[in-house]
């Protein structure tokens, strides 16, 4: 093993030492460090939290006052009992590695802050093919920095599945009842998860007997009057009768049958 290669490996386990607490956050959550004094003995006297270079909160037993600095001012408090350091509002510009200085000493323990964006609500846009047979199923919403980004769908009820941000589904999957076959997605990151409506019918409407029905009654409507008209022109009163009552008799039927009040 050459000379270089070794103080790389120094390097890396280092930092792989150093970096103990990985954790993310969506905006506008909260951070709550406690400080390690497993490494020091005594009691306290001083706690110094920095964000990379950049002085957070500073305690000092000597002096009997807190700082809070720049842009953690009226959101950050630090427990000059414990150690533990509270932020909350989080921020994007948030991120980054912590460190502590305790009595005057830097401990090589380090915390790494992710703040992301929490995901919105999906909705799920189509397009599909002229001919209607298959479709392509999008996951939609801003993700903008609430990477990186999972996506899961729920096709017909079964089993959530990890995929794409897309989706092809095909008509031929669906059953005979298209009406009832729904899709669903959820986007999730590290801090949040969220599920679209329910979308059905992405192929179109199932074909309706109702406009066979339609059909018929306009005919025989047309029919009715038909007859009425000839026999008004025969002035035959008996018939007119008849039909007068047929009439009323073929229209009560069709207002039970379609349920008109």
């Amino acid at each position: 093993m050459t000379k270089l290669t070794l103080i790389r490996l120094c390097f890396w386990l280092y930092l792989a030492q150093t970096v103990v607490s990985e954790e993310d956050v969506k905006v506008g959550g909260e951070l709550v460090l406690k400080l390690d004094k497993s490494t020091v003995s005594g009691n306290i006297t001083s706690i110094l939290w920095k964000h990379g270079k950049n002085k957070v909160a500073e305690w000092d037993k000597d002096f009997g006052n807190l700082e809070i600095y720049g842009a953690f001012i009226n959101r950050t408090t630090l427990d000059s009992t414990t150690g533990e350091l509270r932020i909350s509002g989080l921020k994007k510009t948030d991120s980054g590695v912590y460190s502590v200085e305790f009595n005057s000493k830097l401990l090589d323990k380090t915390y790494k802050l992710s703040v992301i964006e929490a995901v919105p609500k999906p909705t799920i846009t189509s397009s599909c093919k002229p001919d209607k047979t298959s479709c392509t199923l999008t996951c939609e919403g801003d993700t903008t920095d609430a990477e990186p980004v999972t996506y899961s769908w729920n096709v017909g009820g079964r089993a959530w599945e990890v995929s794409d941000k897309q989706r092809n589904v095909f008509k031929s999957d669906t059953g005979k009842s298209t009406n009832s076959y729904k899709y669903i997605c959820k986007m999730s990151n590290a801090v949040s998860g969220e599920v679209s409506e329910p979308v059905g019918e992405v192929f179109g409407p199932e074909p309706s007997d109702n406009y066979a029905v339609v059909a018929l009654v306009v005919v025989t409507i047309v029919a009715f009057a038909g007859l009425i008209g000839f026999l008004v022109w025969k002035k035959k009163t008996g018939r007119m009768i008849l039909c007068l009552f047929l009439s009323q008799f073929f229209i009560l039927t069709v207002h039970r049958t379609f349920g008109f009040q």
